[in-house]
């Protein structure tokens, strides 16, 4: 029996009953098999996606997921690591986008292959899609009664998946391959047990695309609906737009900002979490398809690596150098640079002739004072001022730390 906030009702669980051997239950010794002789976890794209296990990637509207969906796939399907993540085999992968047309998704495709330069026939029978908008898709829904939960397309997912020998399969968003109550844990939990049995069954990497509520992006419980999705997933990604601040860092326009978007690891049960997003760019591509009526023809994105530029981006040893000798100086004679930004016109702070000398915004002056902060080239002191009486915070050069001519 399930247990909902709406009653109990039985569930016809196919995805948790099937082709299960109901055997005696029996204590059994723990195997103490020699580490070496241990099979390895079956990673297929990285250490997100793995052979029988789902991964959810969870990301507001419009921020591009269903391009990093595709391109995952594509890399897949012709074992090339396009995005920087290592391909661990090369497999057939399937798409079912449930929200687009076929036409948006073969423009969405043609601009990955012209950007990553890859050929048809490496993708010839090696890359499935179907939409939505001509077959729909429902793994789980409640039986005509609402007593049973019923998993309608779950045996022609398995038929199809295994004829087309898929590795790798995307379904886009999930919350459209459906038709319970979203908010159910229980009726979720056993959509989620179902699209893991046809990962374990295709021996497949299932990934499912799912969407956030409304407000920022924090982590993997910022998801649409129930828990339970997340719960059953073996990796979490969070995929979002650059902040404001953070493009300031980088000295991004705002305007700008939304062309760059990065992919955290929210919650990894196979794998230690990554130190550092995965950024990524969305490159406009000419199609080259104008017609007499649409002289000008389609610009897609395709997204690609992005690397964030250094702390020290443009900036030469002469000018460090200058900098940290007007820290050593000091403000006035006596009275050293200032370790904080106490106003936006605080000219004591270190900062402020940072910007100056250097010509760049705030928060990338911050990001080097940080650098040096962490590496111990500036530190923090204490001395007291003469002109205020008081004891003050100051910041100097360790100069045993100072960068050479290699930063």
């Amino acid at each position: 029996m399930m247990t909902d906030k709406f009653g109990d009702f039985p569930t016809v669980d196919e995805a948790s009953q099937s082709n299960v051997t109901r055997l005696p239950l029996t204590i059994r010794p723990a195997r103490l098999v020699h580490p070496s002789l241990i099979p390895p976890r079956p990673w297929l794209y990285g250490t997100i996606l793995m052979r029988g296990f789902i991964t959810v990637t969870v990301a507001p509207g419009g921020v591009g997921k269903s391009q990093l969906a595709m391109a995952m796939a594509m890399a897949s399907a012709v074992g090339k690591p396009i995005l920087g993540h290592h391909i661990h085999h090369q497999v057939n992968s399937w798409i079912f986008n449930l929200e687009d047309p076929l036409d948006e998704m073969d423009r969405r495709l043609a601009a990955l292959m012209i950007r990553h330069d890859i050929a048809p026939e490496e993708l010839e029978n090696r890359m499935f899609m179907n939409s939505g908008r001509e077959r729909a898709l429902t793994i789980a829904k409640l039986s005509p009664d609402g007593t049973t939960v019923v998993f309608p397309d779950k045996d022609a997912i398995l038929k199809e998946g295994r004829a087309a020998k898929i590795g790798h399969l995307v379904v886009d968003p999930y919350v459209r391959s459906h038709e319970l109550d979203e908010n159910s844990n229980t009726q979720q939990a056993a959509a989620a047990a179902a699209w893991a049995q046809i990962a374990e069954e295709l021996n497949a990497a299932v990934h499912l695309v799912h969407h956030t509520r409304k407000g920022a992006v924090t982590d993997i419980d910022a998801s649409r609906g129930a828990k339970a999705l997340t719960d059953h997933a073996r990796s979490g990604l969070i995929l979002s737009s650059m902040p404001e601040e953070e493009a300031g860092t980088f000295g991004i326009p705002k305007e700008k900002r939304y062309a760059y978007i990065r992919l955290d690891d929210a919650k990894s049960n196979m794998a230690p979490r990554a130190d550092k997003a995965n950024w990524f760019f969305l490159d406009p591509v000419q199609l080259h398809n104008g017609t007499p009526d649409y002289p000008n023809g389609d610009s897609v994105t395709a997204i690609v690596p992005w690397t964030p530029p250094s702390v020290f981006e443009g900036v030469s040893q002469y000018q460090i150098d200058e900098v940290l000798d007007r820290i050593t100086d000091g403000f006035a004679p006596g009275v050293p640079y200032s370790p904080n930004a106490q106003g936006a016109n605080n000219k004591r702070w270190v900062g402020t002739m940072v910007m100056d000398q250097l010509t760049l915004n705030k928060e990338q002056v911050k990001r080097i004072l940080a650098t040096w902060s962490k590496n111990g080239v500036l530190e923090e002191f204490s001395y007291h001022d003469e002109a205020t009486r008081k004891d003050q915070k100051g910041v100097k050069v360790n100069e045993a730390k100072r960068p050479g001519i290699s930063i």
